[in-house]
């Protein structure tokens, strides 16, 4: 072979890869927007599940004792003040997400804890909202995985393709789905 032969061999090769290389940092770019856009919709159902919860505990007098209603009320009232703006989700830190899911379990507890067996108007609200959580939580969950799982990979990490990206998450709270707490059953599952 020629040196031209082996130039225009080497550049084709560092062609290759940089489209390689371009491509998986799409595609870690596609996963993190992903991750992002789970993590809203995860955000959105919390706050449905908070509100619903928040509603029957201050209007369900018939359904509910008092204290159960008041630490039902209370728990649902502490979900809904967590910072819920895109920018506040994005800025948060591994502490801010801890605290997050430490009040998300509360309130799950406080359901499951609360929740009478009958089935009421809108009691169905509250447990259709807690069923959407489970989803929503399964569904980021697995962006995170598929994230930090291309993330591990050492030609990312060494090329640096996620720049300066946080590694995301799970969201590890409970939320019903086998944890033991099923906010979804009634009083019937209380642990």
């Amino acid at each position: 072979m020629t040196a031209v032969a082996w130039v225009l061999t080497a550049l084709l090769v560092l062609v290759a890869l940089a489209g390689w290389l371009s491509a998986t940092a799409q595609r870690v770019d596609r996963l993190h927007r992903r991750v992002e856009t789970s993590r809203a919709a995860l955000d959105a159902e919390l706050t449905r599940r908070a509100s619903a919860a928040l509603e029957f505990a201050l209007e369900s007098s018939a359904h509910l004792d008092p204290a159960s209603a008041l630490l039902l009320a209370d728990a649902a009232t502490t979900s809904l003040d967590a910072p819920r703006t895109p920018a506040a989700l994005r800025e948060a830190n591994d502490a801010d997400d801890a605290h997050r899911w430490r009040v998300e379990s509360d309130l799950t507890r406080a359901l499951a804890a609360a929740l009478p067996p009958s089935d009421g108007a809108g009691l169905g609200r509250v447990l259709e909202a807690a069923r959407r959580v489970q989803l929503a939580r399964r569904f980021h969950n697995d962006a995170v995985v598929q994230t930090r799982r291309l993330r591990g990979k050492r030609v990312v990490r060494w090329a640096h393709l996620a720049g300066r990206a946080r590694l995301p998450e799970t969201a590890d709270f409970l939320d019903g789905e086998g944890d033991g707490v099923d906010p979804t059953a009634g009083s019937a599952a209380r642990p």
